[in-house]
């Protein structure tokens, strides 16, 4: 039999896309390079923005090391870093000078940067170029912000400043500051002006001490006044011509028992302290401000007695000091309640002086002359650095308070009563055996001064000016010629006849007792403007001025440029 043939079904499928994939890998070639051109565009702006920021940081914080100047130096390290205006692409560039704050006088964050204004510690800087694309058509602006400021530190004092001591002044500042220190000193004009002519920073002083690290540790240190002596000392060396003396002084037991906290004495409105520890301090302040701290903050009492110009008046003296003066170091302007961030004051005082004549008269005269000092204060307004610093401005504001010197008794409360003012009253000046007495009264009110201070480098304690409110030459000439007199006595009654009859023959105008006393008493004005030069070091030595206030601008540090945006 024949096999039956097999019967084969045959399938047609759908026809092979060979051209569909052709198609599909030239899109996305065509997608690729379009990808890769982007990329290459866009890599191009992001690389011309990164070096447009570097452009804008390294102008702004060259800038901001002399505002004055600060388009100038930012257009000159654009032009040195490859940036330049208007150039091949357009490129501009716009500097603001202005105000950054970073924080609220809270402690908030803050952050914030406001153009123009007084009080200007920041520029800001915009830099924009046109940057092509190398594929696509046209161009892109790029922008670049940079803001950079800096904290400028100023220190001052109000008050005080250097002294040029001689023999009869160190007497009578061995018996201020003795007081102050609860001892006997003996130092003479030249160890005064060793001491005054010394400076120590707050860095050597931290250096000085094992127990702290940092400038804010020192300050809130516990010394007593030896400790701080024997710091200063060591701080200073051993080839300083004050080392022996501060050894001398810290070695006195009393010392002990005197203690403070710098915080107290040197006032930092700073957060960072350490920028204040480049700041140089006069050694001969630096004792006696801290000795007055050491002593409290309300009333000193410091009797002197008999400290004598041999052969012309001795003096006896009683001090009150109502507060100590202090140092301020710190930044310009005010917070938002808009007091002012760096200031510091004078203390009030209150002087008692007896004057005794005791050759020229024979001891039977005395003037009780008391002077009354208000407080003066100084203010950081502004700080413009410069490049060099030399070429900074600083302005501080200052007033000197209302002085008053007067002739007379006052009452018995007066140099301790902080709330009022002392009452003046007749004083018997002069009495012979009875016979004469003449009672006298006076009084001359300085009035206080007022303004901005304005000053430039070299910023040290010579860098000195001062707010007058009256100059206090001829003082006690005009203190005399203010007499208020009045005589009794019996010797006073025989006198008066005698003058009456001599004005009688010669034609003259009636003449008193009381004027031919004060021709008298003019006689003593050259006797009494030695006071001028014996109570003027002693001001300055506790930091107080009579009508008038130094202001002494000894330190700046215009800070270390930072980017804050």
């Amino acid at each position: 039999m024949p096999r039956p043939q097999q019967q084969f079904a045959v399938s047609i499928g759908k026809p092979r896309q060979t051209g569909a994939i052709s198609i599909l890998a030239a899109v996305s070639m065509a997608a690729l390079l379009a990808a890769a051109m982007m990329a290459v565009d866009l890599g191009s702006l992001f690389y011309t923005k990164r070096e447009l920021q570097k452009v804008a940081d390294t102008a702004a914080l060259s800038a901001v090391s002399d505002l004055p100047n600060a388009a100038l130096i930012a257009t000159d390290t654009a032009s040195q870093n490859g940036f330049s205006i208007p150039g091949a692409h357009t490129n501009t560039m716009e500097v603001t000078t202005g105000r950054y704050d970073s924080t609220t006088p809270d402690g908030v964050y803050l952050g914030t940067f406001m153009p123009g204004g007084t009080d200007q510690n920041a520029v800001q800087v915009r830099v924009t170029t046109q940057q092509p694309y190398f594929f696509l058509v046209g161009t892109r602006e790029i922008v670049a912000t940079a803001t950079a400021t800096r904290t400028a530190v100023a220190g001052f004092s109000i008050g005080s400043g250097l002294l040029s001591i001689d023999t009869s002044q160190s007497i009578l500042l061995n018996a201020i500051l003795g007081k102050l220190l609860h001892t006997k000193l003996s130092l003479d004009a030249v160890s005064y002006q060793g001491l005054a002519t010394a400076h120590v920073t707050l860095l050597d002083l931290v250096k000085a001490d094992a127990s702290v690290g940092t400038v804010d540790e020192l300050l809130n240190a516990d010394l007593t006044l030896a400790d701080l002596m024997l710091l200063t000392a060591n701080a200073l060396g051993q080839d300083n011509i004050a080392y022996v003396n501060l050894l001398n002084l810290a070695n006195l037991s009393v010392l002990g028992d005197l203690h403070l906290k710098l915080a107290d004495l040197l006032k930092l409105s700073i957060a960072d302290s350490n920028a204040a520890a480049s700041a140089e301090l006069n050694v001969l302040q630096l004792i006696s401000l801290a000795a007055q701290v050491a002593n409290g903050d309300n009333f000193l009492n410091v009797p002197i007695t008999n400290v004598n110009l041999p052969g012309i008046l001795s003096l006896d003296l009683a001090l009150s000091l109502i507060e100590p003066p202090s140092i301020a170091i710190g930044p310009p302007g005010t917070d938002g309640n808009g007091e002012w961030l760096t200031q510091a004051h004078t203390a009030q005082a209150r002087l008692k002086i007896d004057v005794k004549v005791l050759e020229m008269l024979g001891d039977v005269l005395h003037l009780p002359i008391y002077v009354e000092l208000a407080q003066g204060n100084a203010w950081l307004k502004s700080v413009v650095c410069a490049n060099p610093i030399n070429n900074s401005t600083v302005t501080i504001g200052a007033s000197s308070g209302i002085a008053g010197i007067y002739i007379g008794e006052i009452n018995d409360d007066a140099m301790t009563n902080k709330e009022t003012s002392a009452t003046v009253e007749e004083a018997k000046i002069l009495d012979v055996l009875g016979l004469l007495t003449v009672y006298a009264k006076a009084a001359i009110e300085l009035p206080g001064g007022g303004g901005d201070l304005v000053f430039n480098g070299p910023f040290d304690d010579n860098n000195t000016q001062r707010i007058s409110g009256i100059e206090t030459a001829g003082l006690f000439t005009s203190l005399i010629n203010s007499l208020s007199l009045r005589v009794e006595g019996v010797l006073g009654e025989l006198i008066q006849i005698v003058l009456d009859l001599v004005a009688a023959l010669l034609g003259l105008p009636p003449f008193t007792v009381a004027d031919l006393l004060k021709q008298i008493l003019a006689l003593l004005v050259p006797v009494l403007q030695l006071l001028d030069a014996v109570l003027a070091p002693v001001l300055s030595l506790l930091g107080l001025q009579l009508g008038y206030a130094d202001v002494t601008n000894f330190y700046l540090n215009c800070g270390v440029p930072r980017l804050v945006r």
